[in-house]
């Protein structure tokens, strides 16, 4: 086919067109490519020249949104030129639409997005009237675009879209997503004085990167993930406002990592069922009540390796009707918090006294607390409150002289049944409540050690947790994590030594490589635990 280059009206730009019969296509299964016809010569991607049809060369099925009219200059309407690029998209089955770095274009009523439509933003910034919705979620109805909002959630999905490199100011609402689900993704985007820097409804396996929200504050959350919203990560989303993040209608299988909230009235505030929410790398900065599950019903939480500076609650336990004995309601939040930090506790900063306070008394509280005191007795710092049910376990700094690690500060409670402990002696005679040890290999540079239980080992119906701790001369390391059968789930992220479970004669042992130490020694503590 010849092909002939045009200067782009709006660009200036010289592009090349080759003569085609066929437009661009959804290539659907059993789809025939559409002929190209005097209607569909908008000027833009057609055009008639000579009696002969020609279309715009696209390349990896991209375009660029200033091709349909978009300025970006910061005083121009932009919404009909940007979603007719959308329209275009959407038309032929998807492809990436790319925005011009640093311009600003001004959005009065919501862009869209669709199914296996991108938004490389590189930059660019979409600023609102202060009183609007800026992107929303839609199909493709009659060759329109129509929101997807109110539609049977099992119906026009949006798979593999994502926006990446972008600023939203000036709305009400920033991203109003339903079903942004498989595949799809926000990265690198920052929210200024945005009421909502989003809304989530029935969004599934989304990935959200890289994420601040700031600017004036209101009375509404910045992030809201509303009625069911599952299989989520979030990694390092930041909230420097009064309320940050909103989990309301359920949400299950969603991962929180390296995530922040600063100078606000409330952090995280989850709401109904929660099941399987992993919270780690939280770091919470003068922020009054930073994880709230007062309104949980049923919530399994995992909070681990966070830091709260300056918090006054850093976690409000769930708000129960009745005792556990007593059929109230039918609710309980169980789970784990370990290895997190709260520090500048009864500090005053800004005319306010952040408490640092652990209220965690509450009857159906099956939260199970590792609480690390370092030095001094194990006795319970000021700002802890327990209560007869509570599930808490102190560790003391370990040394190798001293190695009485874990103890039990209040009776154990709940589902999970009580941990082992006592003394665990001292060095290389060191043991494991159950559990025996021995040395893999010789080879000082890259030994292990195996610990072997009494637990029959079942390969589907087994579950347990092991919570060990390795000394050697030059360093020590927690080994923590879940089995479930023959599969292991290893928590401990960031060693470098590798654990590993298998089946010997009809018991479940534990081994974990990599270890260098001039001489071999080691000792060892912690407890292997069978949940029934």
């Amino acid at each position: 086919m010849a092909t002939i280059e045009l200067n782009d009206q709006f660009t200036n730009e010289w592009t090349v067109f080759e003569e085609a019969v066929y437009k661009y296509y959804d290539n659907k299964p059993n789809a025939a490519p559409p002929v190209i016809t005097i209607s569909d010569c908008d000027g833009i991607i057609y055009k008639k020249i000579n009696d002969k049809y020609y279309r715009r060369v696209l390349t990896e099925g991209k375009i660029n949104v200033e091709w349909f009219g978009a300025k970006g200059d910061g005083k121009t309407n932009d919404t009909e030129n940007i979603n007719k690029a959308v329209l275009f998209l959407s038309k032929i089955g998807g492809g990436i639409l790319n925005f011009t770095s640093n311009k600003r274009y001004l959005v009065s009523e919501p862009i869209f997005i669709t199914d296996r439509v991108s938004f490389h933003c590189n930059g660019a910034t979409f600023s609102g009237n202060k009183t609007n919705t800026i992107l929303k979620t839609a199909y493709l109805l009659n060759d329109n675009l129509t929101s997807n909002h109110e539609t049977d959630p099992e119906t026009n999905i949006i798979t593999f879209s994502q926006i990446k490199d972008a600023n939203f100011e000036e709305c009400v609402v920033a991203l109003d997503f339903f079903n942004f689900c498989h595949g799809s993704s926000l990265e690198n985007i920052k929210f200024t004085d945005c009421e909502v820097s989003w809304k989530f409804s029935r969004c599934f396996y989304t990935s959200i990167k890289n994420v601040m929200s700031s600017g004036a504050n209101n009375n509404q959350f910045a992030y809201q993930f509303l009625e069911q919203n599952n299989a989520l990560l979030l990694e390092r989303v930041s909230a420097t406002k009064d309320l940050g993040f909103l989990f309301q209608g359920g949400t299950t299988a969603t991962n929180l990592i390296s995530c922040t909230t600063e100078g606000g009235k409330t952090g995280m505030k989850f709401v109904q069922d929660c099941l399987g929410i992993t919270i780690t790398g939280l770091y919470a900065e003068t922020t009054k009540n930073v994880i709230d599950l007062s309104e949980v019903h049923i919530g399994n939480f995992e909070i681990s390796n966070s830091y709260f500076n300056y918090t006054d609650q850093p976690l409000i336990g769930p708000d129960y009707l009745g005792q556990p004995e007593e059929e109230k309601e039918d609710r309980e939040v169980s789970g784990y918090w370990r290895n997190n930090t709260i520090a500048n506790i009864n500090k005053e900063y800004n005319n306010f006294i952040y408490r640092g306070l652990m209220d965690v008394s509450q009857p159906r509280n099956y939260i199970k607390y590792e609480l690390p005191t370092y030095e001094g007795p194990r006795d319970l710092p000021a700002n802890w409150i327990v209560g007869d049910f509570t599930n808490i376990t102190a560790f003391d700094q370990v040394k190798a002289t001293d190695t009485k690690a874990i103890g039990n500060v209040k009776r154990q409670f709940g589902i999970i049944p009580v941990t082992r402990s006592g003394d665990v002696g001292e060095g290389k005679v060191g043991f494991i409540p159950d559990c025996t040890h021995e040395l893999i290999g010789s080879d000082p540079s890259n030994f292990g050690i195996k610990i072997k239980t009494k637990i029959k080992f079942q390969e589907y119906m087994m579950f347990a947790k092991y919570n060990i701790y390795i000394g050697t001369y030059s360093y020590g390391r927690w080994f923590y994590g879940d089995i479930f059968g023959k599969n292991l789930s290893s928590k401990d992220v960031g060693n470098t030594q590798v654990t590993s479970i298998e089946n010997e004669n009809g018991l479940l042992v534990i081994t974990i490589t990599g270890f260098n130490e001039p001489n071999l020694n080691y000792f060892i503590q912690g407890n292997v635990q069978l949940i029934v």
